[in-house]
């Protein structure tokens, strides 16, 4: 059967890097039922994966109507990471074009300096860190807005200001330098910056640092204090069916995760001042790492209707990505990649072909469909030399070696005889003969879909998601 090329470095040859904080973006707009406790579950599973904290984004609680419990739900979040030794920072979202009532430099200032005394608050060079999403879009906000709210605030919370300015993000995909300069000219009050740009954009070629590199440098010589914050996402899709084109499409991401928290660890890597996941909790966009929320139990403290955008999220579990983010993070603050005491296999797919006719979803259709690839991958950590072997369907047994030198990743492709019924991915991890490690797909990969679907199921064979490597 073919055999698909290893991906690994052997950690003899690694250096060693500078620490990096990391943070998971976290919408607080999914946060309704939370109280104290089930932020702290939260926190308890970013921490088992590294993470240092949670980059809490929302929305002014006037902006729409219903959203006034908002600012209740960052206090208790703030109670839970006291207790648990875990940060936060406030990321105020500014890409709203309509609201109600915008974001006003009053009433930031004071929800920054409600928690300046707090030991969980993040800071930078002694500042409050504050960061964004957006901001450079909205006529409201921009420049002026930013520099009158570092200037309030100034003589007695004074903050750094990290911005996520998506306009500047998106350009950088083709004009990096040109972006980044732009962005140093254009907003003289920042002191750092959140690419978000953690996708390829219109684009089936994988990502680069070059973008994060443009940025960090451009920082750094205009004398900015920084941080400069490199987004990592692991996939990126969202349909929400409401006949706007820019609400329906997807990234190519089949290896993103992988390939991008590589650009972190080994010989050469790129250090940003702080990794920023997106995201911890953001379902509409299908970049979520935490567990799925509860459905049906509206007594429950994780509870959250999706609405429409559940037809693509329900039962699509992204749990064991965690694990390659923790293999990578603790690479990163460590300087070397870390010892291999199990057998774990992490693969995902999605669950019809691209161009399977479904009966709901877009009507506008789905941008860059055409970019993912018809398969099924796989992210292997092994304690000692060993096959993986994938089938699905009639494509049965395609392998890839793997050895206790570090990942190693493969792939198989959907079978052009993709029933209706459907066939379900396997995996096995077979060393000296004997299989080790077996496992189903909780997902089948059906000709037929109810609604367009370019959202992965992320499945693991091996040992569970908060053990150790």
């Amino acid at each position: 059967m073919l055999s698909i090329p290893v991906v690994a470095a052997a950690a003899g040859l690694l250096q060693a890097a500078a620490a990096t904080d990391v943070f998971a973006h976290f919408m607080v707009q999914n946060s309704y039922a939370y109280d104290v406790d089930q932020w702290k579950t939260d926190m308890k599973s970013a921490q088992q994966m590294g993470i240092d904290g949670f980059a809490l984004n929302w929305i002014p609680p006037d902006c729409q109507a219903g959203l006034s419990w908002m600012p209740d739900r960052i206090g208790d979040a703030y109670t839970a990471a006291e207790q648990m030794g875990f940060s936060l920072m406030q990321s105020f979202d500014m890409s709203y074009s309509s609201c109600y009532l915008y974001w006003n430099q009053t009433y930031m200032a004071d929800e920054i300096s409600k928690y300046s005394g707090s030991s969980a608050a993040y800071r930078w060079n002694s500042n409050m860190l504050v960061s964004t999403y957006g901001g450079d879009q909205v006529d409201e906000y921009g420049n002026e807005f930013f520099q009158g709210l570092k200037d309030n605030m100034k003589s007695y919370n004074p903050i750094s200001l990290a911005p996520a300015l998506t306009q500047y993000s998106l350009g950088a995909w083709d004009n990096p330098s040109s972006s980044a300069s732009s962005l140093m000219s254009d907003y003289p009050s920042i002191d750092g910056y959140l690419n978000w740009q953690a996708w390829p954009l219109d684009s089936d070629r994988n990502m680069t640092i070059t973008a994060d590199e443009a940025f960090s440098s451009a920082i750094k010589s205009n004398g900015r204090s920084g941080p400069y914050i490199m987004a990592v996402s692991p996939w990126q899709y969202k349909d929400l069916n409401d006949g706007n084109p820019l609400d329906a499409w997807v990234a190519y991401s089949d290896m993103l995760i992988a390939k991008r928290f590589e650009s972190l660890t080994g010989d050469n890597a790129f250090q940003p001042d702080i990794i920023e996941l997106l995201t911890w909790n953001d379902f509409c966009e299908s970049h979520y790492l935490r567990d799925l929320p509860s459905q049906d139990d509206t007594s429950a403290t994780d509870y959250s209707e999706l609405g429409e955008m559940g037809n693509y999220v329900w039962g699509m579990n992204h749990a064991p990505w965690r694990i390659i983010a923790k293999y990578y993070i603790h690479w990163m603050k460590t300087g070397s990649p870390p010892a291999i005491t199990m057998d774990q296999v992490i693969f995902w797919h999605r669950v019809h072909p691209k161009d399977a006719l479904c009966a709901g979803g877009s009507s506008t259709g789905i941008r860059n469909a055409n970019y993912p690839d018809d398969a099924v991958f796989a992210w292997a950590l092994v304690k000692d030399k060993s096959t993986i072997s994938m089938s699905i369907g009639s494509n049965q047994y395609w392998t890839f070696d793997a050895d206790g030198s570090g990942p190693a990743m493969g792939m198989v492709p959907f079978p052009t005889d993709v029933s209706y019924d459907g066939c379900t991915p396997e995996v096995s991890i077979m060393r000296n003969g004997q299989t080790i490690e077996t496992g189903k797909s909780s997902k089948a990969v059906s000709s037929y879909c109810e609604y367009q679907n370019f959202n992965p199921v992320v499945n693991l064979v091996g040992s569970g998601i908060n053990s150790g490597l």
